[in-house]
């Protein structure tokens, strides 16, 4: 009889600890509830050698709600750049001319990681950096910028200069004047062929 006793106490004791009357059940453990998911967007770029640029991000919870105050950690193409905080959900790290001059044209992929808190879990994003070669100058000058190879107007002789020979003009034709008459010579008395000689 007394071993039934110490036998049905043992049961009830195992059927308490294995309820959690005792202390020993289930507790809430903040540590094991699933985090909040994050949401992560970088946004492309491209920038020319010579210019800066800023690379940007978003970090929102899903259902759209900005993370605010939080660290977003840049790379590109895997070096890492430096962190950015995020405010009301934006963060922006900027490039310089120098850091935009020291890569070589075409694309480069952004990376952007958020490691997550107590109560949102982490998430990375990637975008594109298109480094566009700065243009080189023409050989060709600017027509302006050309002096021009042709001598000025007022340089060159002007036509009139040069002398025209230009024909006499003809005499009009007037009325042809009539010959006067040749006056006939009339016999002198002087002269020897007609004196009459007398012979004696």
């Amino acid at each position: 009889m007394r071993q039934q006793g110490i036998l049905a106490v043992l049961i009830v004791t195992i059927m308490l600890f294995s309820c959690g009357c005792l202390g020993g059940g289930q507790s809430n453990d903040t540590n094991t509830a699933p985090l909040a998911n994050s949401l992560l967007v970088v946004r492309s770029v491209e920038v020319t050698v010579g210019y800066n640029t800023s690379l940007s991000c978003v970090l929102n919870t899903t259902n759209g709600q900005g993370l605010d105050n939080q660290l977003v950690y840049w790379y590109l193409d895997g070096t890492p750049l430096g962190q950015s905080s995020t405010y009301f959900g934006f963060a922006t790290y900027n490039l310089s001319v120098s850091d935009v001059s020291g890569l070589a044209a075409g694309e480069h992929q952004i990376l952007a990681e958020y490691k997550g808190n107590a109560d949102y879990a982490g998430s990375q994003a990637e975008g594109v950096l298109l480094v566009i070669a700065a243009a080189t100058p023409t050989a060709t000058p600017r027509p302006t910028a050309t002096p021009t190879a042709t001598p000025r107007p007022t340089a060159t002789p002007r036509p009139t200069a040069t002398p025209i020979v230009q024909p006499s003009p003809s005499p009009t034709p007037g009325p042809t004047p009539s010959p006067s008459p040749t006056p006939t010579a009339s016999p002198s008395s002087t002269s020897p062929s007609s004196r009459t000689r007398t012979i004696a």
